[in-house]
């Protein structure tokens, strides 16, 4: 399974796909996204995990040049209840180096640590390997 969100300009700003060979999910970031496709993405992300069997997310915004901020207590209310109740139990945010947003993805984290394990990272080796032994 890959499913692919495209903005008015029919560019592509999100891919998630089932990683089985990992058995996790993978979701890609690119480009400036705004609030309301950051939410299209997570509810992906939501419905990728009622569909599989796998536990865990592969987030990777290192294409990505925007903040998700503004999604946060969005994200919290609707679409971490389900993601929980599917089975999530981690899920690591891959990073570039220089991220101007690091404040949503540490929001982010902040609002999911009672219900699953959350990793920053900029090393996808290391996100890997994280999510390799995470249960």
């Amino acid at each position: 399974m890959k499913k692919e969100l495209r903005n008015n300009q029919d560019e592509v700003y999100f891919t998630l796909e089932v990683d089985k060979l990992s058995g996790w999910l993978r979701g890609c970031w690119y480009g400036s996204t705004t609030t309301e496709q950051v939410k299209l993405g997570s509810l992906l992300y939501v419905e990728g995990l009622q569909r599989s069997p796998y536990s865990k997310i592969l987030n990777d915004t290192r294409y990505s040049s925007c903040s998700f901020l503004d999604a946060n207590e969005w994200m919290e209310r609707v679409c971490m209840p389900p993601a929980v109740q599917a089975g999530l139990t981690c899920l690591v945010h891959l990073i570039p180096e220089n991220i101007e947003s690091t404040l949503s993805v540490e929001d982010f984290c902040r609002r999911a640590r009672d219900n699953f394990r959350t990793l920053v990272i900029d090393c996808e080796n290391e996100a890997i390997e994280w999510l390799k032994g995470c249960r």
